[in-house]
């Protein structure tokens, strides 16, 4: 369950509309809930966005681990292509705290970690990741509110200080009740060990919308299936 709450949380933490919002998604591993995410974030006319968000572990996954995770994210956002400038993550487990900051100079993240730590030889190094987005900016191009003709449009390279991997939307899918649901996939690239590749390169997922009116849809639900269990985040 730590390793899923590992995967998962920091890359869907935070997300903001075309102004500002705020809200939550319970997430559950195999019907079992394991945390609270909440957020808020706005964009400016400039193209600009902050985001901010936290991540909790809760239930019976809160009893056994005290995971918390804080993050912020600066950058700009044209469409569905996203350019952050700054990142900072701040997790705790336990007594254990652990800071990391990117700061991007054309389009490539630099690195820095609170305390430093050392590093396994095949973890993807920041000086190739000219391109990729944050855990943060990754989850607001994900979860935002959003447009019909932007819905399912994403493709988009995620970097988390260790690994990189690819997730982009593959089929858009009419929904109940006037919604949609985008299907899409989430592929390992590089900083995974060669047992992690060779278990499950991929995972699909769904992500399923809501109509909101004036052409906005709202992210109601979030699937991932799991070797431990679908994963699920629901907004509260």
């Amino acid at each position: 369950m730590l390793r899923v709450l590992a995967l998962c949380l920091p890359a869907l933490l935070l997300v903001t509309p075309a102004t500002s919002d705020e809200g939550a998604f319970t997430v559950s591993l195999a019907g079992i809930r394991a945390g609270i995410i909440a957020f808020s974030g706005e964009e400016t006319g400039g193209g600009r966005y902050t985001a901010r968000g936290s991540a909790r572990s809760s239930g019976l996954v809160g009893s056994v681990l005290d995971i918390s995770i804080d993050t912020v994210a600066i950058g700009r956002v044209d469409g569905n292509t996203y350019r952050p400038s700054n990142y900072r993550q701040t997790g705790k487990e336990g007594d254990n705290v652990r800071d990391m900051k990117f700061t991007y100079r054309g389009g490539v993240p630099a690195v820095t970690r609170t305390p430093p730590r050392e590093l396994p030889d095949h973890v993807a190094r920041p000086a190739n990741q000219a391109g990729t987005i944050d855990p943060t900016t990754t989850a607001f191009a994900m979860l935002r509110d959003r447009p019909r003709d932007l819905l399912c449009e994403l493709n988009v390279d995620l970097y988390d200080g260790r690994r990189r991997a690819n997730i982009r939307y593959t089929e858009l899918k009419s929904g109940r009740n006037g919604g949609f649901v985008c299907k899409g996939e989430y592929r390992r690239e590089q900083g995974f060990t060669p047992e992690e590749l060779a278990e499950r390169p991929f995972w699909p997922f769904s992500v399923i919308y809501t109509p909101l009116g004036n052409d906005l849809y709202r992210v109601a639900e979030v699937r991932v299936p799991t070797t431990f269990g679908p994963v699920r985040l629901r907004r509260r």
